[in-house]
């Protein structure tokens, strides 16, 4: 964390009065409802921030943002606790909210506050927005039902309905329905930076803006014997990787662009916004379909063989890209088969935003991908808390009645492989020259 990005955020009660509270407690609640400016009435005129029940688990991690505030409201009968949602997901305490007294909160846009009871069993979460907001706890608290609008075998009719509905709702939750909305495609307004001649392949470093304004930096690879027109392939890198992780070390990328793909990969593991009224999981999303308006832009593509692949984040996102883009023929997804629950607490939760769990679980995204080719990978020494075989048949059992409910059982495959917590190169270039070969 920048020193900014310390100086920033408020310091807990816990912290500042830490010593005095074992000693003088009565004195310490005063202080820090002095401090906090609890006990003042809420501002009527702030702008309210919805409140996001929870159900079971955690909220989403917290991710930079201009300064803002919050004004808790317990308008409940009871005390309850407030925690700080940490950049890597962890909880840090600050203090109580007292029922019927306002709180007054600096913070960050984009910052995570749980409401927990004073057992610390959590009970919701508000996330800060630019403008000061009023983050009012209602008076009574319903639990959520989730996964409100799972895949329910019916008829072809009723799964295409299903598919389509969906799509849309998951764009307004990632507040991206503008974007998808467009009729036809942003201007891209590439530029090649540099070009290098790897043997059988020529690898452009270049840029294009991803929204007006915004640009991003990407690899383009492009074989050097064409004839005709190629397939292509959106690789995507885990987190932490970069816009060359997939062909370094002679990575998926690299072997695919020598056996005649072309290849594309950006970098989508940032934990930032770049606009403040998008949401991390769309913008990344939202790269990843700019990537797809370059592929089918160049005379060496066959627009109807695109594919998408990766492993971690990247099987994560390449589950996204595929349920949100049509335009996508093939897809393999490494190294993320499972479901929300175990991702709760043993996994960084940039996976997670408002909304999500109340409306499906990864299942029902990767279902939108039917009756495309999908293929899963998960390996059988992946660590006992990440993404096990076990979990991932579970989730494979809610993808498959759509494809069979769509005629297409085949195209859907699992890889239960030797490995960890890799890609099995083999069945991926196998299923993707099956599906998309240079052959064709």
């Amino acid at each position: 964390m920048t020193g900014s990005e310390i100086r920033s955020l408020p310091r807990p009660d816990s912290v500042t009065h830490g010593a005095l509270m074992a000693r003088i407690p009565s004195i310490l609640l005063s202080l820090s409802l002095s401090l906090s400016g609890q006990g003042k009435a809420a501002p009527q005129s702030l702008e309210p921030v919805p409140w996001h029940p929870l159900a079971t688990g955690l909220p989403p991690a917290t991710i930079p943002g201009p300064p803002t505030s919050l004004t808790f409201d317990n308008q409940t009968t009871r005390t309850l606790k407030l925690f700080w949602v940490k950049y890597n997901g962890t909880l840090k305490a600050y203090g109580l909210l007292q029922a019927g007294a306002p709180r007054e909160q600096q913070t960050t846009a984009n910052s995570c506050w749980m409401v927990a009871e004073t057992s610390g069993k959590p009970l919701g979460y508000f996330q800060a927005t630019p403008r000061p907001g009023r983050a009012i706890v209602p008076a009574r608290l319903p639990v959520p039902v989730l996964r409100s609008r799972k895949y329910t075998p019916g008829t072809r009719q009723e799964a295409i309905l299903w598919q389509k509905n969906m799509r849309g709702s998951l764009a307004r939750l990632m507040k991206m329905e503008d974007l998808v909305a467009q009729d036809t495609p942003l201007p891209l307004n590439p530029t090649t930076s540099s070009s290098e001649d790897r043997g059988k392949f020529i690898l452009h470093e270049m840029e294009i803006d991803s929204t007006p304004g915004n640009r991003i930096k990407l690899v383009l690879t492009v074989p050097k014997a064409v004839t005709g027109t190629c397939p292509a392939v959106v690789a995507i890198a885990g987190h932490s990787g970069t816009r060359h992780s997939c062909y370094q070390d002679r990575g998926f990328a690299t072997l695919l662009a020598e056996k005649g793909y072309v290849t594309i990969s950006t970098r989508i593991s940032q934990h930032s916004v770049r606009e403040q009224q998008r949401t991390m999981m769309g913008e990344r999303l939202w790269d990843l379909m700019r990537c797809v308006d370059l592929l089918a832009s160049r005379r060496e593509v066959d627009p109807a063989r695109i594919g998408c692949a990766g492993n971690s984040l990247g099987g994560e996102m390449a589950m996204w890209l595929a349920a949100m883009d049509e335009r996508i023929a093939a897809t393999m997804s490494a190294g993320f088969l499972t479901r929300m629950d175990q991702l709760e607490e043993n996994h960084c939760r940039c996976w997670k935003f408002p909304g999500l769990r109340e409306l499906v679980e990864f299942s029902d995204i990767y279902a939108l991908t039917a009756p495309r080719p999908l293929m899963c990978q998960n390996g059988l020494q992946e660590r006992p808390t990440w993404f096990t075989v076990p979990l991932a048949r579970e989730a494979l059992a809610g993808i498959r009645p759509i494809y069979e409910v769509l005629g297409a059982p085949e195209n859907l495959e699992f890889v239960a492989h030797e490995g960890g917590h890799v890609i099995q190169i083999p069945s991926l270039l196998a299923f993707l020259g099956k599906h998309l070969g240079p052959e064709q």
